[in-house]
């Protein structure tokens, strides 16, 4: 075989691996922006979409993409306490136990972090703000970890672990313009609404976020159905 063709061989070869390397790219692109195998496999996932669905509404997981990806630990929102502190470890278990078996309080897996997502007014809290409270090593977390926009009509409907470590928030808000000089739509009126997934990683410090395509309801009708 002659330098030229030889020279010809790898050059064919070079594109080729290099058209491969793009299209690995491009699919861990497409991948990444929608929403996690380990979200929409999991088991409260599947509970929240499907009766989604047998409510009327037309939305599916391929849908949601990608919109924000935040930090979660803020001084300004949280609290950390060591668990050794006096009187902490009291507090601690009157705390979790005082949120046994409340609607809308989710635990994770081994009991000993939960998720208070009631939209009610509650002591430091308001309706739209989302309390995390648990124990991570020796550290007890307290911390205001979501909020939504009072301005939207947010709501959150569903929270869920799929571990110790990450879960999942469900809201749903109308979709406003990013200038934010849309007016109020009222709860009672048919107005556009997205729902967003809020992924929240403690142990990676991250919150991604995923949106739906959007649709028309009128939330305050929608809401005891969820």
């Amino acid at each position: 075989m002659d330098k030229p063709t030889k020279l010809l061989i790898a050059c064919l070869f070079s594109l080729i691996a290099f058209g491969v390397f793009l299209n690995v790219r491009q699919e861990s692109a497409i991948d990444n922006s929608k929403i996690p195998e380990k979200v929409e496999t999991n088991r409260g996932f599947q509970r929240w979409i499907t009766n989604l669905k047998n409510k009327g509404f037309e939305v599916e997981a391929d849908e949601f993409r990608l919109v924000e990806e935040n930090e979660i630990y803020n001084t300004k929102w949280m609290t950390i306490y060591s668990i050794d502190e006096k009187g902490k470890k009291e507090e601690f278990d009157q705390t979790l136990a005082a949120h046994k078996d409340i609607e809308r309080v989710t635990f994770s897996p081994s009991e000993r972090i939960f998720i208070d997502y009631r939209n009610i007014e509650r002591e430091n809290y308001a309706y739209n703000e989302v309390h995390l409270y648990g124990l991570k090593d020796d550290k007890i977390i307290d911390a205001r970890i979501l909020e939504c926009s009072m301005r939207a009509n947010c709501y959150f409907d569903r929270a869920y672990f799929l571990d110790n470590d990450v879960f999942v928030i469900s809201e749903f808000s109308e979709t406003l313009e990013k200038n934010g000089e849309d007016p109020i739509c009222n709860v009672d009126e048919l107005c556009e609404y997205s729902i967003k997934l809020h992924v929240i990683d403690l142990i990676n410090n991250s919150r991604l976020v995923y949106e739906s395509k959007p649709f028309e309801i009128v939330l305050q009708d929608v809401i005891p159905e969820l």
